[in-house]
């Protein structure tokens, strides 16, 4: 046989303590999905601004690179026989070429990939005892976007030795 329980009836039948304890669970289920949820957004924004570094950071390294290339090309080897040292100080002990003298400056303007960006070019050459010509040439690729500024730097060294 069965009874059938009024409604007040049941409610008498569930312990006081255990009333409302839906509504706490549901809160905390609330509190914590909301939390990850958070924490989720707040890593993929982090991971957004990572690739836009990691992005202009390559434009910055192809400005240098470019500069380096423009500045040996028309400065440092514009004579198929020799190399022309005009731009280039002697070197000295201990210091890179970006630290002595001023740069050469090339900028890239409507160059597509690289607008916004430009390359100093810093240059230093020694004479070995052998006679040969050792140049150190410094590149600092520089690309200013959107108020940030990312910058690369090259070294490259060349010599008119023969191994």
């Amino acid at each position: 046989m069965c009874h059938k329980l009024s409604s007040e009836q049941s409610i008498k039948a569930v312990p006081r303590s255990q009333r409302g304890a839906a509504l706490a669970m549901a809160v905390f289920i609330i509190v914590v999905l909301s939390l990850v949820g958070s924490a989720v957004i707040t890593m993929l924004n982090n991971t957004s601004k990572a690739t836009v570094s990691e992005v202009y950071g390559a434009r910055a390294l192809f400005a240098a690179r470019s500069g380096a290339e423009i500045f040996l090309a028309n400065r440092l080897l514009e004579s198929p026989d020799s190399i022309t040292l005009g731009d280039c100080t002697p070197r000295e002990e201990n210091q890179a070429p970006s630290e002595r003298d001023e740069p050469t400056e090339i900028p890239f303007i409507n160059e597509g990939g690289l607008s916004s960006c430009q390359a100093y070019v810093h240059c230093d050459h020694v004479t070995t005892p052998t006679g040969s010509i050792h140049v150190r040439v410094e590149s600092i690729g520089s690309c200013e976007i959107g108020g940030e500024n990312y910058t690369r730097v090259l070294l490259l060294e060349a010599s008119d030795a023969v191994l």
